[in-house]
């Protein structure tokens, strides 16, 4: 692939990602030189691995990286503000990006290829600040743009939970999906959900995941599901915070 088509695909993902983060594909996809790989089956050398290219030199990159995220323990990254604990697999190897048209608590991109991308969303409102209005007000303002930028959305399952932070149980509710950007420059398939929160009254928190399951859709689906049942659930407000903080994004 030339770097003049890579940028193309690159952009109508960022194009994408402004209406619809859970399909994020957040940044400019660098040109650079495809390293040789490892035979099949062989997992990438330690040294390949990098932020760039988590699968490294892997004769399946994807898979690869994928499995990284099932194996690999958690860390915690935080927010652009310092007042977000936001939970990541393999934590190092994500890179903070921004969506230049789609302001964000904070956003974070596996790999350069997209193998998985998070947002997190910090806003007011001036309806109900439960995690089913939350939700409802995100998918509202959300999902309707997303057909005209090629994002086709399937069928969603509602998961509701509860989170516990120091004692304290919460709800925690989830819209669990999948779709697909489809364009003439670029088609890839992502599974993903949204987690909402309880958050501070008079605003809604919501983190949102998308993981890359072109090649390896099962593979996909239990990253996806391993944040569900691991990741977002460990979300909180850094210690410290005792009242709202602004809700700035960038």
């Amino acid at each position: 692939m030339s770097c003049s088509r890579s940028t193309a695909r690159s952009s109508t993902r960022r194009r994408a990602a402004q209406v619809v983060p859970v399909l994020a594909s957040l940044a400019v996809v660098a040109c650079s030189s495809t390293p040789p790989t490892r035979p099949p089956g062989l997992p990438p050398t330690p040294t390949s691995v990098t932020r760039e290219n988590p699968g490294g030199d892997a004769a399946d990159p994807e898979r690869a990286a994928l499995e990284r995220l099932l194996a690999e323990p958690w860390g915690r990254r935080q927010d652009r503000f310092n007042t977000l604990d936001v939970p990541l697999v393999d934590w190092k190897s994500w890179r903070r990006v921004r969506i230049l048209t789609y302001p964000t608590r904070a956003t974070f991109r596996y790999g350069d290829e997209h193998y998985a991308a998070l947002s997190v969303v910090y806003t007011t409102t001036t309806g109900p600040s439960d995690p089913d209005s939350c939700l409802d007000e995100f998918w509202a303002k959300n999902a309707p743009l997303a057909d005209g930028y090629g994002v086709r959305l399937g069928e969603a399952q509602i998961i509701r939970t509860t989170q516990e932070i120091d004692g304290e149980v919460r709800p925690l509710v989830f819209k669990v999906l999948q779709g697909s950007v489809d364009s003439v420059l670029a088609s890839d398939e992502y599974v993903g959900a949204i987690a909402v929160y309880e958050s501070w009254p008079g605003t809604c928190l919501v983190a949102a995941m998308a993981v890359k399951s072109t090649q390896h859709p099962e593979l996909a689906r239990r990253v996806r599901d391993r944040w569900i049942d691991e990741g977002a659930p460990r979300l909180t407000w850094t210690s410290g915070i005792t009242e709202a903080p602004t809700t700035s994004a960038r």
